[in-house]
């Protein structure tokens, strides 16, 4: 796992929250070893038996008010204790103004102190979406990412099998690119989400067209930045001698970072209309989302029809 600077985490954060720097001599080096934040009023008060000090601290008005009302001998041995800890950053919520001790024996003690005029549980929330986020495992795979009827569709296949050009098809007709060719994946809370790189971004290659602008020809309704992925297909030349599946009753799945999402093998040849049947697996996969799943329900129609006659003989 690559752990968060205070540097990027400044960086991430510093618009979202709106932060300013109280201790701008104290270089920002330190590691962010955790999502979780971590609201120091035991600390403060003397309890250290569970004290996690290699996140983000949090004081908001309780722990400022709670400061201020110590007295000067309990609070500086109080905040030497705290300061002890290798501790990231502090974060002060709500603008709210800081002892001046807290601020010396932070610099003192290598500690950055930022400041919010968010509450706290808005600062919270933020700060744990944001380094769940920095820190979220991604790779890239070579393909096609279409947003097909609100399904995350990711096409793959072999260069030349025809991904561009059924994702340009289903585009024409009004489904939505994510991405082409390359497709960034980030694992985000469980959950796969896909997207173009800069440089690429609603932008197609498409043999014989070259390189085509998505967003330019079909309009802004046509792309977008970022999608979950649901379902993954691959296209492949059809091979006469391969057996392919026919009733749907066998569930594949594709991996991605550790995780499994349906997976459907389509051959393409002459005379395929494939961008229908890539729509088709779209909403059999809405449909399987939502609890039904038509070959299953065939396959269990026909096992009572067949029992029928059984019955009879008996």
């Amino acid at each position: 796992m690559n752990y968060l600077s205070v540097k990027e985490f400044y960086e991430l954060m510093r618009e979202r929250l709106k932060l300013s720097v109280l201790t701008p001599e104290v270089p920002m080096t330190r590691k962010i070893h955790s999502p979780e934040i971590d609201r120091p009023g035991l600390a403060l008060s003397g309890f250290y038996d569970y004290f996690a000090y290699d996140c983000v601290q949090i004081l908001g008005k309780t722990e400022i008010k709670f400061l201020k009302k110590l007295k000067s001998l309990r609070r500086e041995q109080n905040l030497k204790k705290f300061f002890s800890y290798r501790i990231p950053c502090v974060v002060i919520t709500k603008q709210q103004p800081i002892p001046e001790d807290f601020l010396k024996y932070a610099v003192k003690s290598g500690v950055t102190v930022f400041r919010s005029p968010y509450r706290t549980s808005r600062v919270a929330s933020q700060v744990t979406i944001g380094i769940e986020e920095a820190n979220a495992p991604e790779t890239s795979l070579h393909g096609t990412l279409i947003d097909v009827y609100g399904v995350g569709t990711l096409l793959m296949g072999e260069s030349g099998v025809g991904k561009s050009e059924c994702a340009l098809e289903l585009v024409e007709r009004g489904h939505r690119l994510v991405a082409d060719d390359v497709v960034e994946i980030r694992l985000q809370n469980r959950v796969l989400m896909g997207k173009s790189n800069e440089t690429l971004r609603h932008r197609m290659e498409i043999r014989g067209l070259g390189i085509i602008d998505i967003r330019s020809i079909f309009g802004v309704g046509a792309v977008r930045n970022l999608k979950r992925i649901t379902l993954a297909v691959t296209l492949e030349h059809w091979k006469e001698d391969k057996e392919y599946e026919r009733t749907g009753l066998e569930d594949k799945s594709y991996e991605i970072l550790d995780t499994q999402i349906p997976h459907l093998l389509i051959p393409v040849r002459p005379g395929r209309n494939i961008p229908i049947l890539v729509e088709t697996a779209a909403l059999r996969q809405r449909l399987s989302i939502m609890g039904a799943h038509p070959a299953h329900e065939f396959n269990r129609e026909l096992f009572d029809r067949m029992q029928v006659p059984a019955q009879r003989a008996d």
